[in-house]
């Protein structure tokens, strides 16, 4: 209820508290619209703008190249197996693993007291052979003789087919000889090669088994042409020859097409930082192999000279180039050509003025930093790679709380980001 009266020549009007509240109330709502509205809208704030903006490059000259990776384990050229070419009680072992081998150094030997009995029986029989011959061959000269006289020509037939008989038994006793001589003499067994020895199978008093006297494999499981033994996949001895050294490496099935022999690699190797070597590729498999539904192909890299310090087993990863263009050839990225489903490829060239024209181009090798261009640039031009999307940056208004005495109230809208708030409708302190 509304009272009016007067004081003196002073007229007062005294307004009902809940009046007085809500009508407060009522000023501090409008006000929160107010700067909500401020703080959402921003009459005042930039608007922002985008527009698209190009990257571009330079058209680059220099030599372009296309390369992939693998990696393997280093091995020698090729590995022979020696072993004893007759059985027997191993005597002597005259190397050691890791030891360094010249072909011709014994490697050990056998006990050849069997050997020299069977030696001695087969002269003896060869000795014995030939005396019977030289009775055959008298044995006919006296019937020769006879028939002459006036004997009968039977018993120089006769004669004639024991001293056939006799020359047959010389040539067999001759061969045993020979025979018997042969397995005495492989008693010893020497390096075939020269090289690293890397197993030693063998000691004194084991038994040896008898087999061809070498076994050689060359890089990747290829034969070098060596004796292949055929009764024993394990020899005495075993020799690499470190003369070179190679990797096999398991090239994919999606990038052997490119591999050819005779490509340069480089290699390096995680054992021995800061080490690299040249290589080249000496043999691709012809054949697969298949591991958890992942096919690639056996490829032999060998290296063109030995780091120090390299040895057999260690881990080598291998870049093989594919393709490379000529040292003075021109490139661009590879963004920066778009190809059509007719073969056409195009690039966006940027005058010194500012203007875009699209420029049809011959690409030569695709690398993997650049495209090489063989007609259509010229080296210095600047090429379009992409467009990126640009914005202006907006003057954005943050809303933040202020509060007077006890009671809260609502806060300036302040300009800015993070700015101070600039004004507002205070709580009602009491």
């Amino acid at each position: 209820m509304l009272y009016i009266g007067s004081v003196g020549n002073v007229t007062t009007m005294k307004i009902p508290r809940p009046l007085l509240i809500n009508g407060i109330l009522g000023v501090v709502v409008v006000g929160a619209i107010i700067g909500g509205y401020f703080v959402l809208a921003n009459p005042f704030a930039n608007t922002s703008s985008a527009s698209a903006s190009q990257l571009t490059s330079t058209v680059q000259q220099g030599a372009v190249s296309s390369s992939i990776t693998a990696s393997g384990s280093i091995a020698a050229v090729r590995e022979v197996a020696a072993s004893f070419a007759v059985s027997g009680t191993i005597a002597t072992v005259n190397t050691s693993l890791g030891a360094t081998v010249t072909a011709g150094d014994v490697l050990g030997t056998l006990d050849t007291t069997d050997l020299d009995k069977a030696l001695a029986r087969a002269k003896t029989t060869l000795s014995n052979a030939r005396s019977s011959l030289s009775d055959a061959n008298s044995s006919l000269a006296d019937a020769q003789s006879s028939a002459d006289s006036g004997g009968s020509s039977q018993q120089v037939s006769s004669a004639k087919q024991q001293v056939t008989s006799a020359q047959s038994s010389v040539n067999d006793a001759a061969d045993a000889v020979a025979t018997a001589q042969s397995n005495r003499d492989a008693a010893t067994l020497t390096a075939p090669i020269t090289g690293l020895v890397v197993a030693v199978s063998g000691s004194v008093g084991s038994t040896s088994g008898s087999s061809s006297a070498s076994s050689s494999s060359g890089a990747g499981g290829t034969s070098t042409g060596a004796t292949t033994s055929t009764t024993s996949s394990t020899g005495f001895v075993t020799i690499a020859d470190v003369s070179q050294m190679t990797i096999t490496a398991s090239v994919a099935e999606a990038d052997i097409a490119a591999v050819t022999i005779g490509q340069a690699a480089s290699v390096t190797f995680p054992a021995l930082t800061g080490v690299t070597a040249t290589a080249k590729v000496t043999a691709v498999s012809p054949t697969a192999t298949a591991s958890n539904s992942v096919v690639t192909y056996a490829t032999t890299i060998t290296l063109d000279a030995i780091p120090a310090g390299l040895r057999l087993g260690q881990t080598a990863d291998v870049t093989i180039t594919t393709a490379s263009s000529a040292a003075d050839a021109l490139y661009v990225p590879t963004a920066a050509i778009t190809t059509a489903t007719d073969g056409t490829s195009t690039v966006k060239v940027v005058s010194s003025a500012g203007k875009t024209s699209t420029v049809t181009v011959t690409l030569g090798v695709v690398g993997d930093t650049g495209t090489q261009v063989t007609k259509g640039l010229t080296v210095g031009q600047t090429v379009v790679i992409g467009t990126v999307a640009a914005s202006t940056g907006t003057t954005g208004t943050t809303r933040t709380t202020g509060t007077t005495g006890t009671r809260g109230g609502f806060g300036g809208g302040g300009t800015g980001t993070g700015g101070a708030p600039t004004g507002g409708f205070p709580g009602g302190g009491q």
